[in-house]
Order: C-alpha cells, then structure tokens, then sequence
C-alpha cells in the first residue's frame, strides 16, 4: 500500500462503524474516513476512486450484481477492484461426519433464505463479468489447518468456520432445519477437526478487475 493513500471505509451498521473508528484510533492510523453508508447508495460522484476491496460483503446481499454495478460508477476508468469471498461447501474435514455437514447445509439455507449466497465465492468471474468489469481474474486461496499449525487450527477452524457455523443455530431453529439435538451433535462433529487427529480445509476465491473507459 502507498503510504500516502486515502482510504474510505464504508459500513451500513452504526456500531460496527465505532468499533472501526476506535480501532483504528487505538492504532494511530489517520489516512482512513469511515461513512455510514449503504452499498446500493454510495454517496459518492461517479468516477472518483482508483481502486475498491470487498471482503464478505456480496455473500451477504441479495442483488450482488446491482452493488458491483453501483461500485463500478465510483470507479475512474481504469480503477481496479479487488473481491475476496467464501464458499461454505468448499469445506471438507476429517474425521467425516453427515452430522457436522449438516449443520453447515443448515448455514448455507438459513443465508439463502435470507436473500444471501454462502457460495458466492464461485460466481464472482460471472458476476463481475455480468457487472462489465474488465481484465476479470479468480483464483483459489485454500486454508488448511492440522496440529502441526496449531495457530490456524484455533484462528481459522475453531475461531473462525466454527464459530461461523454456530452463530447459525438460532436461524436454523427458527427456521425449523433442524432441531436442537442434532444442531448440537453436528456441531460437537465438526469440532473433532479442530482435535489432534482432525484436519481441516476451505477455500476462499480472490477476484482481481478493471474498469474499462
């Protein structure tokens, strides 16, 4: 990054945002503006930033093609952009369980239902193609974690797929896809890929892009 940069940061939700501004206060980093700010509002004249980054945003909307499009008029002709999204059946662990997959499934509708994509991840080249993006390039970042890398087995597969997966349960209740003994049993399964014997893999897809004229 260029250390005379500005950066813009945009967030929908109001304490999300002061959590943003607190952290980057505690950290001394003065280069970045946060704005209240609805993808599909972006209060900002057409053509006025080089480059835009979305990270786990799209999986998450319910017209993904619409918020690209939106992001493409802030773009300056030439300006890049950079996705970075998740694939929730792209996991596979060991030891193999149908009940911690089933819990995953469950996270996969609940988001679906709720007008999200949790395998988005796949169709970002024809999504930012449709978006008519220019220079469109996707590629596999893998993840994976044994006890040989204890610090991804409780960064990623504990603290960050699992604890993903179990923020669903409420939803997935509600929704009646499951009831609330097997929500438990798949996910004390899941939880044996984080053991000594476990392993476990997922792939997250990284989309680079331009702006043409």
């Amino acid at each position: 990054m260029q250390p005379d940069a500005r950066l813009v940061s945009i967030e929908l939700v109001s304490d999300s945002l002061r959590q943003a501004r607190h952290v980057a206060s505690q950290r001394d980093i003065s280069n970045v503006c946060f704005v209240n700010a609805d993808v599909f509002r972006l209060p900002f004249p057409d053509e006025c930033f080089d480059h835009a980054f979305i990270c786990f945003v799209l999986e998450h909307l319910p017209r993904p093609l619409d918020a690209l499009t939106h992001v493409r008029r802030i773009l300056k002709p030439g300006g890049g952009l950079t996705v970075i999204e998740g694939d929730h059946r792209s996991a596979y662990f060991h030891p193999w369980s149908e009940d911690a997959w089933r819990t995953i499934e469950c996270l996969v509708e609940a988001q679906a239902r709720a007008g999200g994509d949790a395998l988005i991840g796949r169709r970002l080249f024809p999504l930012l193609s449709a978006a008519k993006f220019g220079s469109v390039s996707v590629s596999p970042r893998v993840v994976y974690a044994d006890s040989s890398r204890p610090e991804w087995v409780e960064g990623f597969t504990r603290k960050t797929f699992i604890a993903m997966v179990a923020g669903a349960r409420q939803r997935a209740l509600d929704l009646g896809l499951i009831d609330a003994v097997a929500w438990e049993r798949g996910i004390a399964a899941l939880e044996r890929a984080a053991e000594q014997d476990g392993t476990f893999n997922y792939t997250f897809f990284k989309a680079v892009a331009k702006k043409g004229d």
